[in-house]
């Protein structure tokens, strides 16, 4: 999957998360953004999504009836973070507001029997669940080897196999 696609499911996630929210962003225009964006493509939406990801959490963060009301799009919207860090936020509201251990099962729900970006994003999002579950760690580990054997995209076979033997935290 192309890293635009990426970019693109990931940002309309977080647009329909925040339309559930009644939450409007507004970007200003910002010349480093767009000098950045000339060298390196798909930076100006990099960089605006990350804004979105902040004014979600910023609004989700400390109210857990929000949370509970959204779970839905929140977990979405986490479903389709590629980045290697950001999912933390939204991991971490999840959390507060329906347990690790629902999230966990969420995420290796995903990883069974999701599609090739659900189950690549839910692999990278483990490791924000907080501390796993045993069973739910076996059970993820296990979905992920499968999915990399059965991953016709290489990015998504990568990210699974990654995750597939990660140490317990």
């Amino acid at each position: 999957m192309e890293r635009g696609e990426r970019l693109d499911a990931q940002e309309a996630a977080l647009d329909a998360l925040l339309a559930a929210l009644g939450v409007q962003v507004r970007i200003e225009p910002d010349e480093r953004v767009a000098a950045l964006a000339a060298r390196a493509p798909g930076y100006e939406q990099y960089h605006r999504i990350g804004h979105k990801r902040q004014a979600a959490y910023r609004h989700l963060a400390g109210d857990r009836a929000a949370v509970r009301a959204h779970y839905g799009p929140v977990l979405e919207a986490l479903l389709t973070d590629d980045d290697p860090s950001s999912p933390r936020w939204l991991a971490q509201v999840l959390v507060v507001a329906g347990g690790r251990r629902r999230l966990q099962e969420e995420l290796v729900a995903a990883v069974e029997a999701g599609g090739p970006l659900r189950r690549a994003c839910a692999a990278g999002a483990w490791r924000w669940a907080d501390a796993p579950y045993e069973d739910l760690a076996r059970r993820f580990r296990a979905a992920c080897r499968e999915g990399a054997q059965n991953a016709a995209d290489p990015w998504v076979r990568e990210r699974l196999a990654d995750r597939a033997g990660a140490p317990e935290r």
